[in-house]
């Protein structure tokens, strides 16, 4: 469920001029000082055209290659008005049907512990989007105001999902949900969110296709693990990813803890803790 190079200065001369006279100048000096010289140009050139290059292919560049709009991002808990929105998110964002939530989980999870998510959303005019521009979530996305002349709506482009669990790690339990939520009145349930649980259990973490790559991930990842910290959620955020996703999750803190138990959408998962008493790296 849950993807800099310096500028070297050119060399200055370290001997400082003197006041003698100067002498015949030596012709194989004189070239080998030119051919100093022409290096340390080529070398400069060479090192702002690579600057260049990494500019170009920064995240940043990437993202607004990829949105043909300014990316200001608005940054908030999702409700669970968002649900059809993460819906979308997920059908885009897993290639596998069975690791995404059902709708009628989002509406649980965004009713019932609405805190510990988090959404990525822009203002988009949808008018004054080209026609080859394809955002998933754009048809359940909201108004920005009501009644805004522009007709101006706010798309959501990437979320996080979680509830409360009491063990150390996540289990299938945490994954489920009560199918009688609706009608329990607050009671709790043997699985789903557990109000007095300690493990921050993270289900999603999704990305626009076309905007994967473009550090979205990692700008909702550090917002969220600072929320979740600051407010004093939970002593720990656990999640459940496949092998080729445990390098990208240990470079925020998370701790491989090896296999899961949890044989939601078919098993095959690695147990993944962030312990909040750190700090997001």
């Amino acid at each position: 469920m849950v993807s800099q190079i310096e500028q070297q200065p050119a060399r200055e001369d370290v001997n400082p001029p003197t006041t003698a006279s100067p002498g015949p100048v030596d012709g194989d000096q004189a070239i080998d000082e030119s051919s100093d010289a022409d290096g340390d140009f080529a070398q400069l050139q060479k090192t702002l055209s690579q600057k260049r290059r990494a500019e170009k292919d920064s995240p940043e560049s990437r993202l607004q290659k990829a949105l043909p709009f300014p990316f200001l991002p608005n940054i908030r808990p999702l409700t669970v008005s968002d649900a059809p929105s993460c819906v979308q998110l997920e059908n885009a964002a897993f290639p596998n049907p069975d690791h995404r939530a059902s709708p009628e989980k989002f509406e649980y999870r965004l009713t019932t512990c609405p805190e510990l998510s988090l959404g990525v959303f822009c203002t988009v005019i949808p008018s004054q989007l080209p026609s080859s521009c394809k955002l998933p979530t754009l048809s359940t996305a909201r108004p920005v105001e009501t009644d805004r002349a522009d007709g101006a709506v706010s798309v959501l482009l990437a979320h996080i999902v979680s509830t409360r669990g009491t063990g150390k790690v996540v289990s299938d339990a945490d994954m489920d949900y009560p199918k009688d939520w609706r009608t329990r009145q607050g009671k709790s349930a043997e699985v789903g969110h557990q109000e007095t649980g300690g493990l921050v259990a993270l289900h999603s973490l999704a990305v626009l296709p076309g905007l994967q790559g473009c550090g979205i991930g990692k700008m909702i990842m550090k917002a969220y693990l600072q929320q979740v910290k600051g407010m004093g959620l939970g002593e720990g955020v656990g999640l459940i990813c496949q092998d080729y996703l445990v390098g990208y999750y240990e470079r925020f803190g998370y701790k491989n803890l090896g296999p899961s138990k949890a044989q939601f959408g078919g098993g095959g998962w690695n147990d993944m803790v962030f312990d909040l008493s750190g700090k997001p790296e």
